[in-house]
């Protein structure tokens, strides 16, 4: 931390919405000795209603990349937060995280809630640890079913999707006047994604965006969020496909900025691929930074997405198919009146998902 991926956020936004609700807030971090500071509540726009722990790791194990070594980190990370935790109060405190290995202080008296977002593929020794874990928040249904499955009680578990903060959006622009102040021209089609174009290695539905592009000759794609290795692989092939002209890729932006991007879109595009992780493992907080911008909105027909978006909020395409993506973003440029009924049904949709709201529900059910 900080860091440009979604997790990063939603971590920060977390504590917010947890010390809003009324709860004494920890963050507690890593930090490199030689490592400059770093104003979290700044980079993340947040007040400082929560306090942050830095934990200090040996400078030395950072000298190598390599996989051993940033084991070695996440080992020496986890030994400096069990002994910090030691000297907490055990009868007032909860630890909240994501880190399963911290389930085992669990053992020295404290109530521990495990937050969900993967399962590890070392199953059997992921799930020796979960269940030391005093209640579970999965981020979806079918990660809730998976450790329901693998014999978990019902009642431990609660399913709590990413949220969005809605003060962002509580000032709608006008199309016009956020192009103007981003620098695109208000005469463009303009469809856009928003985030890391990657996720492990794995596309997120840029590959069918370019190439459906080809069927768009007057539609630019605008994409903001990418690091520099995916610009430069999915310039390369925008170029490959021949639509180099009509396809725009810019780097990272601070939250403000990519609502400021989603008002300037004619359509929001999240075509996940069907891979096991997007099927049943993600909740993506731009899913609900979409809902919230007031604009038409296209994502992949997958039970992540389906728990929240549906035929009366956003238009559901097959995943992996461009030609039904491109059909999809022609037939809302079509029909305006469309367009502007999902979109206005997906921002009312979208309160029940704000930050606030999630934190009470956890807090609830973990009975802090």
């Amino acid at each position: 931390m900080p860091t440009g991926r979604a997790h990063g956020l939603t971590i920060v936004k977390s504590c917010e919405a947890f010390a809003n609700a009324g709860s004494a807030v920890t963050l507690v971090l890593l930090r490199r000795k030689n490592g400059s500071n770093v104003d979290i509540f700044g980079i993340y726009s947040v007040p400082k209603i929560f306090s942050v722990r830095y934990l200090l790791v040996p400078e030395f194990l950072y000298r190598s990349t390599s996989q051993m070594a940033f084991t070695l980190q996440t080992a020496v990370f986890y030994i400096c937060a069990f002994f910090f935790m030691l000297f907490e109060n055990r009868k007032d405190t909860i630890i909240y995280t994501r880190e399963f290995p911290i389930t085992l202080l669990r053992f020295v008296g404290f109530k521990v809630v495990f937050e969900c977002h993967t399962i590890s593929h070392k199953r059997r020794l992921f799930f020796w640890f979960c269940r030391r874990a005093s209640r579970i928040i999965t981020i979806s249904g079918a990660l809730k079913r998976t450790f329901v499955n693998a014999g978990f009680a019902d009642g431990r578990i609660m399913v709590a999707p990413s949220g969005v903060d809605l003060s962002i959006f509580a000032h709608l622009t006008g199309k016009g006047e956020a192009r103007d102040a981003l620098g695109l021209s208000r005469d463009e089609k303009i469809v856009l994604y928003t985030g890391n174009f990657t996720t492990m290695g794995e596309d997120k539905g840029i590959i069918d965006i370019i190439r459906a592009l080809k069927e768009l000759p007057d539609t630019t794609f605008v994409a903001v969020g990418g690091g520099e290795p995916d610009i430069v692989r999915f310039n390369k092939l925008a170029v490959d496909e021949g639509v180099e002209a009509r396809v725009r890729l810019l780097p990272h932006a601070p939250q403000a900025v990519l609502a400021n991007y989603q008002q300037a879109a004619d359509i929001l595009l999240m075509p996940f691929p069907d891979t096991p992780h997007y099927r049943n493992h993600m909740s993506p907080v731009k899913m609900f930074e979409y809902m919230a911008s007031g604009r038409p909105i296209i994502a992949s027909d997958l039970p992540t997405i389906r728990e929240v978006l549906n035929d009366t909020n956003a238009v559901i395409v097959p995943p992996g198919d461009p030609r039904s993506l491109a059909a999809a973003m022609r037939g809302l440029f079509d029909d305006p009146a469309r367009s502007e009924m999902l979109a206005r049904q997906a921002r009312s949709d979208v309160e029940r998902y704000a930050w606030g709201e999630r934190a009470r529900s956890v807090l609830t059910f973990i009975g802090a």
